[in-house]
């Protein structure tokens, strides 16, 4: 039973440490897109950030291209932070499920 309990330890710190960077990802994408974070029909997160406009470049021939391309940026940033935050919170799932599995195999074989 001893070394069940240190790899179910190890499991637990992962997990911990899983749940750590995710509330982190969430945090960061709280503070970036403020509101409620909401998805269009792709998937996507909506970006909640108020749009960068043309004339905070002044004027310049192609500030409306650089205010779209600084736009785009946010965007993307929002939503790969919206990815990392999905896919460590899937793996905090997934450890969760292989400990109570452990669990499990060792109620029914004890």
């Amino acid at each position: 039973m001893a070394d069940l309990d240190i790899h179910l330890s190890a499991l637990d710190r992962c997990r911990t440490a899983i749940n750590t960077a995710t509330g982190q990802y969430e945090d960061t994408l709280s503070e970036h897109n403020p509101g409620e974070l909401t998805y269009n029909d792709n998937g996507r997160p909506r970006s909640n950030r108020p749009p960068i406009n043309a004339d905070t470049f002044g004027d310049l021939t192609d500030s409306a291209t650089l205010a779209t391309a600084s736009n785009d940026v946010w965007d993307t940033i929002i939503g790969e932070m919206d990815e990392a935050r999905r896919k460590l919170a899937d793996a905090e799932r997934g450890l969760n499920s292989v400990e109570e599995n452990i669990r499990s195999t060792h109620r029914a074989t004890s």
